[in-house]
């Protein structure tokens, strides 16, 4: 085999594997783990679970260095020596309800529950996954929505300047809350609670936005355009997927 065969293979491999991470975000699937007799899910958490995660996960004295390098050790580590903090920290993962989220009963019989019934190296198999949740970077660079930020960075450049002032944005309040309250008209409590962090932030870098430019500063440009999906052609997304389809043997067609 040639070595431009292999490095194909290898970007077909890890296309393949950001399609299928790609479906599991989209449709919020959640992960299934036994403990006992008992079945559980950990599910994508949500803006408001993600900021009671962060406590958990900051007395939990993760290192993270180590925890990309050689993530089992470092999560059998955590498991050994702070073994009730990281079950606190599954617990939480495996509660998908508001009311139960905030009810210290309930969190605190789902840490016992899966204390006594998970040993070291299953905790710490459930750390990982719980540590390694969220998968906007990956997904924002996959989907190219990195590129296009830097695109309209180039355009927005292109302007002459005007007595625009913008204000605020500077929280979470202003720059994520209100934002996707206003654009979708979501409730306070749906934001926070009803969809995953990663598809709310997703949906939000990627949403179409406009910046308008008089002839002169679009020759000053030089930006190329380019069109957008339209998710009501049936037509045009089946012909898409034509166009990305694979052939049995892994080849792009």
């Amino acid at each position: 085999m040639q070595p431009a065969d292999k490095h194909t293979d290898n970007e077909t491999e890890r296309n393949r594997g950001s399609e299928a991470l790609l479906a599991d975000i989209l449709t919020d699937r959640p992960k299934r783990f036994t403990s006992g007799q008992w079945s559980f899910f950990i599910y994508p958490p949500t803006l408001g679970k993600t900021f009671i995660l962060r406590r958990v996960i900051e007395q939990l004295g993760v290192n993270r260095a180590l925890l990309e390098r050689r993530p089992f050790g470092e999560a059998l580590r955590l498991a050994k020596t702070n073994r009730e903090g990281c079950a606190l920290l599954i617990a939480y993962n495996t509660l998908r309800v508001k009311d139960d989220i905030l009810d210290p009963q309930t969190v605190n019989a789902r840490r016992e529950q899966l204390s006594a019934t998970l040993d070291d190296e299953d905790i710490a198999a459930l750390l990982i996954t719980c540590l390694t949740s969220d998968h906007t970077g990956a997904m924002a660079a996959y989907l190219k929505m990195d590129k296009e930020a830097e695109r309209m960075k180039q355009v927005t450049a292109a302007k002459e300047k005007s007595n625009t002032y913008t204000f605020g944005g500077v929280s979470v309040y202003g720059g994520l809350i209100d934002a996707a309250c206003e654009r979708y008209g979501w409730t306070y409590d749906y934001v926070l609670w009803g969809i995953s962090y990663t598809n709310l932030q997703l949906m939000l870098k990627d949403s179409i936005k406009s910046v308008y430019l008089t002839e002169k500063e679009a020759k000053r440009c030089r930006v190329p355009q380019h069109g957008v999906i339209d998710g009501n052609n049936l037509q045009l997304i089946m012909s898409l997927g034509r166009a990305n389809s694979w052939n049995k043997k892994g080849v792009k067609r």
